[in-house]
Parts: C-alpha cells; sequence; structure tokens
C-alpha cells in the first residue's frame, strides 16, 4: 500500500438496480429473510468523487442535503471497516451527488456502498481480491455484494450469494419512482408468512437473460412483496392500476415494483419506446419517470464505472 499520494481522487457512477424477480422463503434464525433474486443494473446514477486525506479522517458531504453522513451512511461505514481490517492509515474525502431516489426500492444506498469499496481500493492502494471485497460487502448490507459484480445476477441466502447471469441483450425499462419512500422492515413485516420461493420464475427471468427473450421476460416479472407493499400504499395501488392498464393496451411488455418499492419497472420493447413511455407515463401519473438500459457486468472492474478516465 502506497501511503504516499493523499492527493489521489477519482469519480465513478453508483447504478440502481432493479429485481427482476424477488421471492421470499421465510425467515431466517439470525432474523433476516432467505431470498432469491434476479436483479440487474440499470443506467440510473449517484455519483461518488473521492479523494486522499493524509490525516486519516473519513470526510463526507452529500447532496442534496439532508442525508446522512456519519456512520449511518454505508458508504462512511465501508470506509472506517476497511481502515480497520487493512490497517489504512490515509483517510478520504467523499462526495456523494444522489440521484437515485431513496426508500425506492433501487438499491442506491447499497450501490454506493458496493462501489466505494472497489473505489477505495483504488484511493488506498489496496490490491484486494473481489471475494475479500464481497466478505466485507456481506456484513454492511445484503445488496452490497450485488454491486461489486453488476450486470444480472441470482442473488440468494440475505442476497450475500451473487451468481453472476448472462445477458444476450440489453433491455429498456421505465423506472417509475413516486416520492414516497417505503419502509423495507414495515413491508416485510406486513407479508407474514404468505411468501412463496418464486422459483420457476427466476429460472424463467434468467433463461429469458440469457436468450435475449423479451417476451418471455415480461411474462416472468414477480415480486412476493408486491403484494403487500401496495396494501399498505392506496397511492401505491392506484399507481399499480395505471400501469395495468398501460400494459394491457400492448404499450409495455411487463411492470413489476421493485424490492420493498416504491418504485416500478416497466419492460419495453426498445429504447425509442422507452423514452416515449417515460414522457407519457410523467405526464400522465404525475410522478417522476426515466428511461433506462440495463448495463453489462463490471466484476470488480472499477474502470467501468469511473468518469473521465
Amino acid at each position: 500500500m502506497d501511503e504516499s499520494q493523499p492527493s489521489r481522487s477519482l469519480q465513478v457512477r453508483a447504478p440502481a438496480k432493479v429485481n427482476l424477480c424477488l421471492g421470499v422463503l421465510g425467515r431466517r434464525p439470525d432474523g433476516f429473510h432467505e431470498v432469491r433474486t434476479v436483479m440487474q443494473a440499470v443506467s440510473l446514477y449517484d455519483e461518488i468523487e473521492l479523494s486522499g486525506r493524509a490525516d486519516g479522517q473519513v470526510v463526507m458531504s452529500c447532496t442534496p442535503w439532508g442525508l446522512p453522513t456519519d456512520e449511518r451512511n454505508l458508504v462512511v461505514r465501508a470506509a472506517l471497516l476497511m481502515q480497520r481490517r487493512y490497517g489504512v492509515r490515509m483517510g478520504a474525502d467523499i462526495s456523494l451527488l444522489k440521484r437515485i431516489p431513496v426508500g425506492g426500492g433501487l438499491g442506491g444506498g447499497s450501490s454506493d456502498c458496493g462501489v466505494a469499496l472497489l473505489a477505495l481500493c483504488w484511493l488506498w492502494s489496496l490490491d484486494l481480491r473481489l471475494r475479500e471485497l464481497a466478505d466485507m460487502a456481506a456484513g454492511l448490507g445484503s445488496d452490497v455484494p450485488f454491486f461489486l459484480w453488476g450486470g444480472a445476477a441470482l442473488c440468494e441466502g440475505r442476497g450475500e450469494r451473487v451468481t453472476p447471469v448472462a445477458c444476450a441483450r440489453q433491455l429498456n425499462y421505465v423506472l417509475v419512482t413516486p416520492p414516497w419512500p417505503v419502509s423495507t422492515a414495515e413491508v416485510y413485516q406486513a407479508a407474514g408468512d404468505s411468501l412463496t420461493a418464486c422459483t420457476a420464475a427466476s429460472e424463467n427471468v434468467m433463461e429469458a437473460l440469457r436468450e435475449g427473450d423479451v417476451e418471455l421476460l415480461g411474462d416472468s416479472l414477480k415480486n412476493d412483496l408486491q403484494g403487500p407493499a401496495l396494501g399498505m400504499h392506496a397511492e401505491l395501488q392506484a399507481i399499480w392500476g395505471s400501469l395495468e392498464d398501460y400494459k394491457a393496451a400492448g404499450k409495455a411488455k411487463g411492470i413489476v415494483l421493485s424490492g420493498s418499492g416504491s418504485s416500478f419497472v416497466a419492460l419495453m420493447r426498445g429504447r425509442r419506446e422507452a423514452a416515449r413511455a417515460a414522457d407519457y407515463l410523467m405526464s400522465t401519473l404525475g410522478v417522476p419517470c426515466v428511461a433506462v438500459h440495463s448495463l453489462p457486468g463490471w466484476e470488480g472492474r472499477l474502470p467501468l464505472l469511473t468518469i473521465g478516465r
């Protein structure tokens, strides 16, 4: 490790994810839920700028103002954990620009954390294997390990067991992101014991990704948490009804809630259709909507996420 370069800096993108299938098998002895989910990284990004500090401090700022910048933030926790585990004496200035909605089921905080782990390895000249980082990531949050790999993956256990899934083509979606955060813990509590393994759906989703079959993918989208989340939030139920009508009219290939909400994912045939759908749905639903596309896996390769390098 070279600690003579506190002036090193870089800027990286932290992508959102969507859950194309989410099955919850039940509660584990450790209090977490056992899940089987197929996630895919998409082109909605937070941005993180990092630079070295010689004094060992980890100092974070965030835009918009009001988000935590102490150890309540997963990025700060990741940096402090890495310092302790590997005896790093350097610090970091970290600036986070949030574009992924907080509490929207799109994994923004987990993505920031996973990408920050990769970036801090470069910043602090640590030569760590991806599996070492995955061990740290699993202790920081259930979805964090996925963001070391990116692309599409089957995630099992609490989400820490990541198996990449090859994708035959780029896919296009519209993210419908109501500005109402949803509590993941409350949705799981509302779900109670009415959960299923979602195994058949996840196998179909993975086959669709491998074959590039948009029709099969649209028919296979499924989320065990969708019913409980919609039952808790009448506003989300209303949006879901409108999206169902939109799909029934042949305008979307499939729709599903991402994670525990509040964001919905609409699968579109192509990029132009996604752009038109985003404009139409935003004007119709009165909530933010954005066209995105799927991203290839980066599997720990930081240059694929780096801005301006």
